[in-house]
């Protein structure tokens, strides 16, 4: 129960953080490379956490791993939706 709590808590906190995560590491790195953007995204949101929690981000980023790979997930699924939407917009 308190775990739920706690994993619905850094999700609504960290969320916000991973659309533009996965925009700044597919600008840095460009096409391919998944595994290195995930981690580079992840990073991203891990240096904006409050400056108290920042001595923990790796404690923080094993203990939440699969909340990141979800966060990181839905947000490249949100990325290309928008990049399709783009394109169709232009075919019109």
């Amino acid at each position: 129960m308190i775990k739920n709590k706690i994993i619905k808590k850094a999700k609504s906190l960290l969320a916000p953080f991973a659309l533009p995560a996965v925009i700044y590491a597919e600008n840095l790195v460009g096409k391919g490379f998944g595994e290195t953007k995930k981690q580079i995204a992840i990073d991203f949101i891990l240096q904006r956490l409050p400056l108290f929690l920042l001595p923990f981000k790796g404690v923080i980023k094993n203990i939440f791993s699969e909340l990141f790979d979800f966060l990181i997930e839905t947000a490249v699924i949100k990325l290309h939706t928008i990049q399709e939407d783009l394109l169709e917009g232009e075919k019109l």
